[in-house]
C-alpha cells in the first residue's frame, strides 16, 4: 500500500451511532478508488492491512469489502485476493425500479399499504426544488407503508408537481396520480406501469438516518433508531418529474447501498 492510500485510509471513520462502521469502511474505500488511490484493476491490499490502516477488525473490513462487491468496486479472485473492478459502476444512476421490487428481492412477498394520497395546497423546500416548482405552488404527495409477513420493513413519501410535468404529458400517468389507481403499489410501480420504459433515468443519494417520532410510529421504530434513508429523483423528457425518500428498517431487511447498472 502506498503512503497516499495509507494517509487517507488512516483519516478518523465517520462512525456513529447512526451509521454502522462497515458503511464508513466502505465509504472510505470506496472514496479512495474513486480517487485513484487504488487504481482500477490493481490489486487491494489484504484484509489485516486494510483494517490495521483503518483500525477496524477484519470482519469489519470483511463486511465492507462484501458490500463493495456487491456493488460493482471490488472482485474477488480465489487464492489471489480482491481487486479494484475494471469498470467502475456510476454513482447515482440506476435502472429505475419500485421499492417493492427492490425489497422483494431479499425474502417473502412485499405488501404495499397506501396510507396518503393528498394534494398539498404548497410544496416545501425539499419538493419544490428538485421538481422546478415554487414553494407556493400545490403538489401531490404519496405515503406507502411496506410489509413483509405483516410486519413493517420500509416507508416511501413520494412527490409529483401537480401542473405540468407527467400531469400535462401523459393521461395514463396523470390518471395513476390523481386517482391512485393502484394503491397496492407504489406510485413509482404505477407510473412505470403507465408510461413504460421511457421514464427514467434516475439517481439516489443514500445516507444513514433517524425516523423521527412520525414515520417512527409507521415503521413501528423508536424516534431514533437507525434507518437507511434513499432520496430519489427521476426524470422523464429531460425534467425531474418525481421525487421520492424512503426509510428502510435495516434491522429486519438489507439492501445494497448502491444499485447500480
Amino acid at each position: 500500500m502506498d503512503r497516499s492510500a495509507e494517509a487517507v485510509l488512516s483519516e478518523p471513520l465517520d462512525a456513529t451511532a447512526n451509521i454502522p462502521l462497515r458503511v464508513a469502511v466502505y465509504s472510505r474505500i470506496m472514496n479512495a478508488i474513486r480517487a485513484g488511490h487504488f487504481p482500477v484493476s490493481s490489486l487491494l491490499p489484504s484484509e489485516t492491512d486494510l483494517g490495521s490502516a483503518m483500525k477496524v477488525s477484519r470482519t469489519v473490513v470483511r463486511e465492507a469489502l462484501m458490500l463493495l462487491e456487491e456493488d460493482g468496486y471490488v472482485r474477488s479472485r480465489r487464492g489471489i485476493g480482491r481487486f479494484v473492478a475494471t469498470r467502475l459502476p456510476r454513482v447515482g444512476l440506476e435502472r429505475i425500479r419500485p421499492m417493492e421490487e427492490i425489497l422483494a428481492e431479499a425474502g417473502s412477498a412485499i405488501r404495499v399499504s397506501r396510507t396518503q394520497h393528498v394534494l398539498h395546497p404548497s410544496s416545501s423546500v425539499f419538493t419544490a426544488e428538485p421538481l422546478g416548482i415554487r414553494e407556493e405552488e400545490p403538489s401531490w404527495f404519496f405515503e406507502s407503508v411496506l410489509t413483509r409477513d405483516g410486519s413493517p420493513i420500509a416507508l416511501v413519501q413520494e412527490h409529483v408537481a401537480s401542473k405540468g410535468g407527467l400531469i400535462d404529458r401523459d393521461p395514463e400517468a396523470a390518471r395513476a396520480i390523481v386517482e391512485d389507481v393502484q394503491g397496492e403499489a407504489t406510485l413509482l410501480a404505477n407510473l412505470i406501469s403507465a408510461i413504460g420504459p421511457a421514464f427514467g433515468p434516475g439517481e439516489t443519494d443514500i445516507a444513514a438516518g433517524t425516523p423521527g417520532v412520525a414515520r417512527g410510529e409507521l415503521l413501528e421504530l423508536d424516534a431514533q433508531d437507525p434507518v437507511l434513508i434513499l432520496t430519489q429523483t427521476v426524470e422523464h423528457s429531460g425534467q425531474v418529474v418525481y421525487l421520492a425518500k424512503t426509510l428502510v428498517n435495516t434491522g429486519v431487511v438489507q439492501i445494497g447501498i448502491i444499485q447500480g447498472t
